[in-house]
Order: structure tokens, then sequence, then C-alpha cells
């Protein structure tokens, strides 16, 4: 046996070395102990003060000094039964907190993230995250002040998968295009049209609870922010916009 042993069955480091130098020898003094195991004196009563609670030291008295000795080791097994016990108390009131555990973390799951990607492969991840984010939600995909046919003309290679995903996850798309552009029919978008002020450098999406700022800059970059407040509030402007808009 050595104290690896004794630490993995949930001895502290001290409370081994100190029980495995008992084991030993018939009885020693703290101070005996202390100059064994290399610890402070004081150290040294603690220890044993929390050996003794566990069973596993006794001592006697002799020449009006304590004297410390290693219990039978079979008293670990008890010691273990007992810790056994109260693991099992522990565990149920775990089980009890959960309810009030998830609710904080809930708390904390409503702070905003926000997550920036750039480059192609950024743009392809956050792709990816709007499809995500849209099956938690209603399966569906807003775009506002969409840029005709700007996933053709900077990825049209991923443009294809993308599309076969949201297909595939039956993701129905809402378009809002600055100005009126051809699209192809698709039963899984609607477009509409109006005008806004010149800009194609920036688009928006929404999807669950998320909004993503696509923004066709030099590295392309896309800034997502998980917020089910500001997903909602662009949301109501998308729907506001989708009413006055043309088909």
């Amino acid at each position: 046996m050595n104290t690896e042993i004794l630490i993995s069955l949930g001895l502290s480091k001290r409370e081994a070395e100190v029980y495995y130098a008992l084991l030993h020898v018939e009885d020693a003094l703290a101070s005996e102990l202390s100059e064994k195991t290399k610890e402070a004196r004081t150290n040294t009563y603690d220890t044993l003060n929390s050996l003794i609670k566990k069973g596993l030291v006794s001592y006697v008295i002799k020449n009006n000094k304590k004297h410390f000795l290693a219990a039978d080791p079979k008293n670990l097994l008890k010691w273990m039964d007992l810790r056994k016990d109260e693991i099992e108390k522990e565990k149920k009131l775990v089980e009890k907190l959960i309810p009030n555990l998830k609710s904080l973390r809930a708390d904390k799951e409503k702070k905003v993230k926000v997550e920036v990607f750039e480059g192609k492969e950024g743009f392809r991840t956050a792709l990816n995250q709007s499809v995500e984010d849209a099956k938690k939600g209603n399966k569906e995909i807003l775009m506002l002040n969409a840029l005709a046919n700007i996933l053709q003309e900077i990825d049209p290679i991923y443009q294809e998968k993308y599309y076969n995903l949201k297909k595939q996850e039956k993701i129905h798309t809402k378009y809002i295009f600055n100005g009126r552009v051809k699209m192809p029919k698709s039963p899984n978008a609607k477009y509409k049209f109006l005008s806004f002020p010149p800009n194609n450098m920036a688009s928006t999406s929404i999807h669950g609870d998320s909004v993503i700022f696509w923004l066709i800059t030099q590295p392309l970059i896309a800034i997502i922010v998980e917020s089910k407040e500001l997903a909602e509030s662009y949301r109501n402007n998308f729907n506001e916009l989708w009413k006055i808009s043309k088909k």
C-alpha cells in the first residue's frame, strides 16, 4: 500500500501520509509524526483529529502524553461505507436543488452572446448556424435588405449545399430585397421588394433567438448575436416592413 492508494480512496494528502506513517509503527507522538511527514505540528494535530473522526486513528495516554496509533485497516471499509451514505444524502440534496440550479443557468443564458466569424469559412459557419437556430424556432429565416445572388458570387460551391440544407430541414425563408430583382420561384421562399437607402455591403437575417449581420467586406464578416429579445424586436420590425413591401 502507498499514499496514492489512500488518496484515491478519499483521504487528503496529509491524512494519507500520517495514516501510512502510523501503519509502520506501534504508536507515535504527534511530534514524531510531524518529523516523519515534514509537516508543521499544528497541521499534524489537525490531521490526526480528522483521522480520529473517521475512525482510522486512535490514541493512548502514556506518561501524560498522547500516543497515536493506526486503527485496524478494516476500518477503512467502514469509513468508506459511511462516506457512501453521505454521498447518497448529498446526491439526493443535489437532485432537489437541480430545478433551482437550472433556473440560475437559464438566467445566465439570457445574457447576450456575440460571435464574430471572418472569411468564406466564417460565412459558411454562420449560414449553418442560421439553419440550426431556425430549427429551434418556427423553421423560418427572415432576410432583411437581402442582396440578390450575393452567395452565388462569393461562394458558389457552398450555395447549393446551403439551399439543399434548408430544403432538407424544411426551412422557409422570407426575403425583403432592396429594389426589384429577378429571383427564381421556390416553394420554400417568398420575396418582396422595398426601397432602402443604397446599401450593398450589409444584410440582416433573423432566425430563432438569433440575429446575424452579414457584412460584405474584405474579409467577409458575419456577426451572430444570440438574444431572444433582440431577435423578437428585429422579427417585429421585419414583419411590419413585410406588410408595406411590394410583391
